[in-house]
């Protein structure tokens, strides 16, 4: 069984990641919808990143390094929080833990959610406080953001009803469930609804989300900063190119697990 508290290694690889990131983490007491504007200058940009037990980390970690890259790099002020239903820390898959930074409560008006993917996600598809808080948010943002089988999430809290929509090629077939139209791409955008398809698409899509909010030049400025140059060694990256056996056994993995989000939309 996890242990809840960080460790000081825990702690300093979250903080490693934030550094990186060049974001400023937001306090956790005053929500955004309540803040005065600073004086003589432009309100930053409050991102919620849900946080969750079993979440994959390269979902939230890849768009948090894309999008603290383009501030960095010149972009316009924003602040980072770790949104979670209290402030306790939280299991976060292989070994990480987050600590949330705000709460449903205290950041209920984000400008952008970002919604990355648990591994199980037929589990936190019926966790009614998150899918609440993701219904909620979503009334007031300028983006909602979904990575991977986080796309699934928002299916669950019903804002795809009717949008065009990807999300990790395993769910292809239950996606459209919900009411949403599923398209096989890297990433999708209808409205200020985007979605990517699994994991690492999450940083493709973090640029189209930075895009929209700073202007292509600073995605740009961005990607640079990163030099994300993507050139992977196989040719693997689409589930199709693998042979036949190979396919079957990642479809085997997922079965279960399907079968549950299925059940979960119907």
């Amino acid at each position: 069984m996890p242990d809840n508290n960080p460790n000081r290694r825990q702690l300093l690889t979250i903080g490693a990641a934030l550094a990186a990131s060049g974001f400023a983490v937001g306090s956790a007491s005053p929500a955004s919808a309540h803040r005065p504007a600073p004086a003589g200058g432009e309100q930053p940009l409050d991102i919620a990143f849900l946080v969750f037990n079993g979440l994959v980390p390269l979902d939230l970690v890849g768009p948090l390094g894309v999008l603290g890259a383009t501030q960095r790099a010149g972009g316009p002020p924003a602040r980072l929080h770790f949104v979670g239903p209290d402030l306790t820390p939280i299991p976060g898959g292989e070994g990480m833990q987050w600590v949330p930074t705000a709460t449903y409560a205290t950041l209920p008006r984000p400008d952008v959610l970002v919604v990355p993917g648990p591994g199980l996600p037929s589990v936190l598809m019926q966790d009614r406080p998150i899918l609440d808080y993701i219904r909620t948010a979503h009334r007031h943002t300028r983006i909602t953001f979904g990575i991977c089988t986080g796309v699934l999430l928002m299916a669950a809290a019903g804002i795809l009803r009717g949008r065009s929509a990807t999300t990790y090629w395993a769910f292809a077939d239950e996606l459209p469930l919900s009411g949403a139209r599923f398209k096989r791409r890297r990433w999708v955008v209808d409205g200020r609804i985007i979605t990517s398809a699994g994991v690492s698409a999450g940083m493709d899509a973090a640029l189209v989300v930075a895009a929209r909010l700073w202007g292509e030049r600073a995605a740009g400025r961005g990607q640079a900063f990163l030099e994300y140059d993507p050139e992977p060694p196989f040719d693997y990256g689409q589930v199709e190119n693998l042979p036949d056996a190979d396919q079957e056994q990642l479809w085997k993995l997922f079965q279960a697990e399907r079968d549950r989000v299925r059940e979960v939309l119907t």
